[in-house]
């Protein structure tokens, strides 16, 4: 069976490729539409910009496990996966973790998405119309230290081995929030 490929997933493919010869922050919207035969009104109908599609690229792989959290999949699962996935494409995620600044840097923008995949499973699974303050805060602490350390981890050479590295992340859990991830 032939399977079409979405617009998103063409505009991916096209900075991916274009990321293993360039740095991503040198590479321009008409430069990621012209590789891949689209425009650049065809891109920011589906982007504000190369960052969000950087950020999309991982997103999209976490995902499904973020939103299995709970039924199937473990919290361990969740985080190692969000790990495995940096080693799965090293130069890709490399370049996109080195190239960027700021609030649209590609660690602020997938950092922003996994942490309201969690609140919204937190919610979810446990009835809350709105999670408590003080268990959004732990969310949001723990997933931006997760974010670092994983970062870290992945820059600076993947020294522990994956499964080891996994295990200390979900140690390092603070205790209030550990009841509603694991």
């Amino acid at each position: 069976m032939i399977i079409q490929k979405t617009t998103k997933e063409i505009l991916a493919e096209s900075i991916k490729e274009l990321a293993a010869k360039k740095s991503v922050d040198k590479i321009t919207i008409k430069e990621i539409t012209q590789n891949c035969g689209l425009t650049p009104t065809t891109f920011y109908n589906h982007f504000s910009d190369k960052y969000e599609l950087l950020a999309c690229i991982y997103n999209v792989s976490i995902e499904s496990f973020l939103g299995r959290l709970g039924k199937d999949v473990s919290w361990r699962d969740c985080v190692r996966q969000s790990v495995f996935i940096l080693t799965e494409n090293k130069p890709f995620y490399k370049n996109a973790l080195e190239n960027t600044q700021g609030q649209v840097s590609f660690r602020y923008a997938t950092n922003n998405f996994a942490i309201d995949l969690v609140i919204e499973r937190i919610r979810r699974n446990f009835g809350f119309i709105e999670i408590p303050s003080d268990i959004r805060f732990y969310v949001v602490f723990y997933m931006r230290a997760l974010s670092e350390a994983i970062n870290d981890w992945f820059l600076e050479g993947m020294k522990l081995p994956l499964d080891e590295f996994a295990d200390l992340l979900v140690k390092s859990m603070p205790p209030p929030l550990a009841s509603y991830l694991k």
